[in-house]
This record gives structure tokens, sequence and C-alpha cells, in this order.
């Protein structure tokens, strides 16, 4: 009969170890250049703004937001993010304007997570709620890269802005 009250007193011991926070997130913007998409390779900022980490063990953790693009658009994106400066990686491809590297092109691959969609419908603007592996671990060390991998875009370069972004977090055993 102990262990039938042990079991549950203990989850709920484990529970009050817990605390969630809010965490604002700085803006990130990604330019994709000049083309219908990106041929299978998830387009990254060249250097995202660092912020601090809300410490402690991250059990879970859950970004909102907005995605806003430079003009209206009709398509959905599948959203990447990775926790390694895509610079230092052999298998990136640096996009340059001139002499200014303002993003990187990278083939899917271990450092790469999905952390969800944003879908325009005739809009400059999609919510995003986003989650991943790669997203915990971005927050926990106080820099994430956020991408974009799409199809179908107009003629011309499109700059994606991850705005407003709030990562609710929690902290605990």
């Amino acid at each position: 009969m102990r262990r039938g009250t042990l079991v549950p007193g203990l989850l709920l011991a484990l529970t009050a170890c817990s605390v969630t926070v809010t965490v604002p997130l700085p803006p990130q913007e990604v330019k994709v250049p000049v083309a219908s998409d990106t041929m299978g390779l998830i387009v990254y900022p060249a250097d995202p703004p660092p912020f601090p980490s809300p410490g402690s063990v991250l059990k879970n953790v859950v970004v909102r937001g907005t995605l806003e693009a430079n003009q209206k658009l009709v398509l959905t994106l599948d959203l990447y993010a990775r926790t390694t400066d895509p610079k230092n990686d052999g298998n990136c491809l640096a996009l340059r304007d001139f002499a200014t590297t303002y993003a990187y092109a990278c083939p899917p691959g271990p450092e790469d997570g999905p952390i969800g969609r944003a879908t325009f419908n005739g809009t400059t603007s999609a919510s995003l709620q986003l989650q991943g592996e790669k997203l915990t671990q971005g927050l926990q060390q106080g820099r994430i890269w956020l991408g974009v991998m799409v199809q179908g875009l107009p003629a011309g370069q499109v700059a994606f802005i991850f705005k407003n972004l709030v990562a609710t977090v929690t902290l605990g055993l």
C-alpha cells in the first residue's frame, strides 16, 4: 500500500522542481537569393545575434512569434535550427553580396533539425510555433541559427525575418 502513494508523491515532488519562464529572443533575418527555390538546401543567416541562456536544464521549449517576408507570398516553408556555425561546415555554401557573406546554404545533415513550418496565404507574415531538439540545444547555448527551406519563391531575392520570438521554457530536473 505504501508503494502506491510513494510513486505519485515522487512525481509531484519532481514536478515541483520545474519552473516555466519566458525568454525573448532577438530577431533573425534570412535572405534567400534570386532563385525559385533553395534546391533542397537550408538557408541560414550568416551571423545571428546571441542571447542570454536561461541556464539550468531545459525540459521543454516552445517558441512562438512571426515570420515576415518582404513581399506577399503563397507558399509553405520548412523551418530548421542548428547550433553550430555554418561558416565552419565544409558542406555549407557562403552566399555573398559582393564582399559580404549574408547567409549560408547547407544540405540537411546531423547539425540541422526540423522545428516547424510557416504558411503564407497571400500575406507577408505567418505565425510561428516552433519546437525541436536543435531549438532546445540552441536556447541552452544562447545562440541558434534559424533557417528556411522553400520551393516556389517569386523571382528576386526574398528576405524573411523571424520576429517577436518568445520562448516558453520549462526548466528543471
